[in-house]
């Protein structure tokens, strides 16, 4: 994937309550400080003026957070009642978020030890290829 920008936003599915899009990496989610340059909340209020909430700090409610690093699907609910569905799921922990990451070996590197997780079994196991 591409570095994100204004213009390259992403979007994974959008009801009338939901809105859910493809955070890129090293983009962060909102920011109290103008020297951000790109940040998830400007990228939507640059593609969906319309949908900016002005009763919120940000402009957008966040119905969950991503790690600057992160990349992958972030919800935003699209108005009060939405959010509150979504804070509701996420503290009965009727929501779910799982983690996939990969990274590359090299020969020189099989010495030493990775892991693969088994998400499915909970279990860890050695792995030379990758960390899953």
């Amino acid at each position: 994937m591409e570095p994100g920008s204004m213009e390259n936003l992403s979007i994974v599915y959008r009801s009338r309550d939901f809105l859910v899009v493809n955070k890129h990496w090293d983009v962060r989610i909102d920011s109290k400080t103008w020297r951000e340059t790109l940040t998830l909340q400007k990228q939507l209020r640059h593609r969906f003026p319309e949908l900016a909430d002005p009763d919120t700090y940000y402009g957008f409610r966040f119905c969950h957070q991503l790690d600057f690093s992160t990349s992958g699907a972030l919800c935003v609910a699209l108005n009060r009642a939405a959010a509150g569905s979504a804070y509701k799921c996420f503290k009965e922990r009727r929501v779910t978020k799982a983690y996939l990451a990969l990274a590359v070996r090299t020969r020189n590197q099989a010495s030493r030890s990775w892991w693969f997780w088994n998400m499915g079994c909970m279990q860890v196991t050695p792995s030379p290829k990758c960390c899953c």
